[in-house]
C-alpha cells in the first residue's frame, strides 16, 4: 500500500470514529456546533465582513497596481519580495485571516509572485487584524482596548520581525510584472458576494473545530496539554489560562475567550494564539496556499516561530508596564 493510500485509510478511519461519536451524543455536539456559530456571529462577522468587502473593492479598483509600484523598493530591501506582496500584507494586517492567503494565491495565479517567494510571503501575509484583536479580543473579551493594542503590536512586530530575519537567507526577488488595472463594472456586487461566501466559510470552519474540540475535551485528550501549559504559565501568574490555551491551539477565538478571565497575565498566551492561528485558521489558510505550492509543514513552522516571538514580546511589554 502506498503512502498516500495509507494516509487516506487513516483519515477515513478517523472520520468514521468522529461520525460514530457524533451519533452517540448528538445533543452534546449539536450544542458545541451552535456555540461555535454564536461566537462566529457575535465576534467574527462584525469584525471580518466589512473588511472583506472593503479589501475586495480596493483590489477591484486598482489599488494593487498602484501599491505594487510605490512599495516595490521597500519590500525588496526588507523582505526580498516583489512589490505586490506589500499590498497583500497591508490587506492582511487590516482585515485579518484568511484575507492575506486568499489574495496571495490570486497574485501567484496571475504570475505576480514567483515560487521562490511564495513560502516567505505566505508567512508574512498571514496576520490577524485590528478589528478582531483590539475589538473582539481586547475590548470584548479582556474588557480593555488597551490590552488589545498590546496584543496587536506584539503580533505585527513578531510577524514582520521573523519574516525580516528569514529573508536574510533568501536571494533577492526577481522583477515581477505590475498588475494591470481592471475595469470594475460591478465591483460592489462582486465584492459583497465574494465576501459573504468567505465569511460563511470561516463560520463553517469555526463550527467544525468547536465540535472537534468538544470531542477532544470529552475524552480528556486536551487535559494533559492544558496541565503542561498551566505549569509553564505559572511562572508569570497565568496558570489558570492553561486549559483555555489548549483549546486555542484548535480554535483561536474559543481559546482567547476562555483565557480572558485570567486578565493581563493571559495576554502573552493570547498573543501566541493570535499569531499562530490555531488549527482552524491554519486549515483555512493552507486550503488556499497549497494550491499555490506552499508547503504546509514549513508554513506551520514559520507561524510557530512568529507565535513564539509574539509571546516573548508581549511578555516583555506587560512586564515593562507592570501588568504581570
Amino acid at each position: 500500500m502506498s503512502r498516500n493510500s495509507k494516509r487516506a485509510a487513516a483519515a477515513s478511519a478517523a472520520l468514521l470514529v468522529i461520525l460514530i461519536l457524533a451519533a452517540v451524543s448528538p445533543q452534546r455536539y449539536a450544542a458545541a456546533c451552535l456555540n461555535g456559530l454564536k461566537l462566529w456571529l457575535n465576534f467574527i462577522v462584525p469584525t471580518l465582513f466589512p473588511f472583506f468587502v472593503f479589501t475586495a473593492l480596493l483590489t477591484k479598483l486598482g489599488a494593487l497596481s498602484k501599491g505594487s509600484l510605490h512599495f516595490a523598493p521597500a519590500m525588496q530591501k526588507l523582505f526580498r519580495l516583489p512589490g505586490a506582496a506589500a499590498y497583500c500584507f497591508a490587506m492582511s494586517a487590516l482585515s485579518g485571516y484568511p484575507v492575506g492567503s486568499r489574495i496571495l494565491c490570486e497574485l501567484k495565479a496571475n504570475g505576480l509572485i514567483g515560487d521562490g517567494e511564495m513560502q516567505r510571503a505566505a508567512a508574512l501575509c498571514s496576520t490577524s487584524g485590528p478589528m478582531f484583536v483590539i475589538g473582539s479580543v481586547g475590548a470584548s473579551m479582556f474588557g480593555s482596548a488597551a490590552y488589545g493594542a498590546i496584543l496587536l503590536a506584539s503580533h505585527l512586530a513578531a510577524v514582520t520581525g521573523v519574516s525580516f530575519l528569514s529573508a536574510r537567507f533568501a536571494p533577492p526577488a526577481p522583477a515581477a510584472p505590475l498588475p494591470a488595472l481592471r475595469r470594475a463594472d460591478n465591483a460592489l456586487y462582486e465584492s459583497v458576494y465574494g465576501s459573504v461566501l468567505s465569511v460563511l466559510c470561516v463560520g463553517g470552519f469555526i463550527a467544525l473545530f468547536f465540535v472537534l474540540t468538544e470531542m477532544l475535551t470529552a475524552f480528556r485528550i486536551l487535559l494533559p496539554v492544558g496541565k503542561f501549559f498551566s505549569l509553564l504559565f505559572s511562572a508569570f501568574g497565568a496558570e489558570s489560562a492553561g486549559q483555555g490555551f489548549a483549546l486555542g491551539l484548535a480554535e483561536v477565538t474559543h481559546g482567547c475567550s476562555a483565557i480572558a478571565s485570567s486578565g493581563a497575565a493571559a495576554l502573552p498566551p493570547a498573543a501566541f494564539l493570535i499569531t499562530f492561528g490555531g488549527g482552524c485558521i491554519l486549515a483555512q489558510q493552507i486550503g488556499y496556499l497549497k494550491k499555490a505550492g506552499v508547503k504546509a509543514g514549513r508554513f506551520i513552522g514559520m507561524k510557530a516561530a512568529q507565535a513564539a516571538a509574539a509571546f516573548s514580546l508581549c511578555l516583555a511589554i506587560c512586564a515593562a508596564l507592570g501588568l504581570l
